[in-house]
């Protein structure tokens, strides 16, 4: 891991971290000069507290970057790179949105370029977490999530930026059982585990569940080990997500992204874009903002919640697909 290079330049660096609004006094100030100090102190706090640091780096990067698969939908190649300055283009150079394998896959390589030990791997996701239907039974997918493991001390952490509206909006410690809050009334928690699809039920594994509230049933999200996965695995996730035509990212269009308190210190709700309207929660109560007639209606909305600009060029390329607005 350590003979790795990291991915990016500091210039891009500090294109992420203005990008998120980690520097945003800095630019409102208009004095860019300061930007090299600001990222001299950042890293300065990373070596004394790096958990606060690692905190509003994944709560900025969940309330700037939304999570999404517009790539698989308004393109005209209808294809995912995860080439690291393909993603950069992409999230930050042209301030689109990305689905797990590439937020996660961004967020991780800007961690390595700030110091962090950090490493990524794969998840099984369950499918109570992609139905709405509640007979699925306890079940598991293939590996198709990316998470990432912080090491901080003596102490791991679960990272994730890819997940939605389940996601959890700062860093899990890897104990069992402790209850955290992902957006009010909605909570969270990891558990060690076997789970029903394996053969051997010594193997035990991370489990990520959430629940609505405290009187609903807890229901598990996704799995996950703490094996290091190369970047060659997530390219062979990634190529059968994007291209099987039965995937549900293939299927359909979405878009969320966090809403943040006046504070910015604490993740209140999100925007969602799914089917023909777009949502915002916020601590538990929905609204729907407007019903989406056409494609026009849409991508508006993706210009005026999700600040998403397409070309029109990968407008036209959703035309005949299955997701398109007729």
């Amino acid at each position: 891991m350590a003979s790795q290079p990291a991915p990016y330049t500091q210039t891009q660096l500090i294109q992420y971290l203005k990008r998120i609004r980690y520097f945003a006094q800095g630019e409102e100030c208009g004095h860019d000069i300061n930007v090299h100090r600001q990222l001299e102190q950042l890293e300065q706090s990373i070596q004394q507290n790096p958990l606060p640091v690692l905190s509003e780096l994944q709560r900025r990067h969940l309330s700037t970057i939304p999570f999404g698969n517009s790539e698989l939908h308004y393109s005209q190649h209808h294809a995912i790179s995860l080439d690291p300055e393909s993603l950069f283009h992409k999230m930050i150079d042209r301030k689109l949105d990305g689905y797990c394998l590439e937020s996660t896959g961004l967020f991780y390589n800007m961690l390595r370029c700030l110091g962090f030990h950090v490493y990524a791997t794969g998840a099984r996701v369950n499918d109570s977490a992609v139905s709405s239907l509640t007979d699925q039974g306890d079940r598991y997918g293939g590996f198709s999530h990316m998470v990432l493991i912080v090491n901080i001390v003596d102490d791991a952490y679960l990272v994730d930026v890819g997940f939605g509206p389940q996601v959890a909006p700062h860093p899990l410690k890897l104990e069992e059982d402790k209850i955290a809050t992902v957006i009010a009334p909605v909570e969270m928690r990891l558990l060690k585990d076997s789970i029903p699809d394996l053969i051997d039920q010594c193997q035990k594994v991370w489990i990520y569940q959430t629940r609505y509230n405290p009187d609903n049933k807890w229901r598990s999200a996704f799995c996950f080990s703490e094996v290091e996965f190369l970047p060659r695995d997530f390219d062979m996730m990634n190529f059968y997500i994007s291209r099987n035509p039965t995937s549900w990212f293939t299927q359909k269009f979405f878009c969320t992204i966090m809403i943040l308190d006046e504070t910015q210190k604490t993740v209140i709700g999100e925007y969602i874009l799914s089917n023909n309207e777009v949502k915002r929660r916020v601590q538990g109560q929905s609204e729907v903002l407007v019903k989406l007639e056409n494609e026009k209606d849409r991508v508006a909305a993706l210009a005026k919640w999700f600040d998403m600009h397409l070309s029109d060029e990968e407008i036209q390329g959703i035309r005949g697909m299955v997701s398109e607005i007729p």
